[in-house]
């Protein structure tokens, strides 16, 4: 079986300034996820496209090889990142997340 590659390039914008280009391994298969535990809290999560000038779009999850902690869960989205938005509060622009395997909420 050939392995799997995800890459996460994220070109500079308004959501995600910095931009960033990744690839990471995939161990598993991806599937939609719409919420996850980031700092404490259960946050929702979704992709975020360049398409109108910054649209919503499905966010993906996926098990990948991580150096640090043998695996973790991948959180990318469209072609301009993800928005997290915690309870309550205005969303936060990412290229990713990299997060704890059981932070995967739904």
């Amino acid at each position: 079986m050939q392995p799997i590659y995800i890459d996460v390039f994220i070109d500079p914008n308004p959501n995600t300034p910095e931009g960033c280009g990744l690839r990471f391994k995939s161990e598993s298969e991806r599937r939609a996820v719409a919420q996850v535990r980031y700092e404490g809290e259960i946050c929702d999560v979704i992709g975020w496209s360049s398409e109108q000038g910054g649209s919503p779009c499905q966010a993906w999850t996926s098990i990948v090889e991580d150096s640090s902690a043998g695996t973790a869960a991948l959180i990318y989205g469209g072609d301009w990142g993800l928005k997290v938005t915690p309870p309550g509060a205005t969303p936060i622009g990412e290229p990713y997340l990299l997060l704890a395997r059981d932070a995967i909420v739904g």
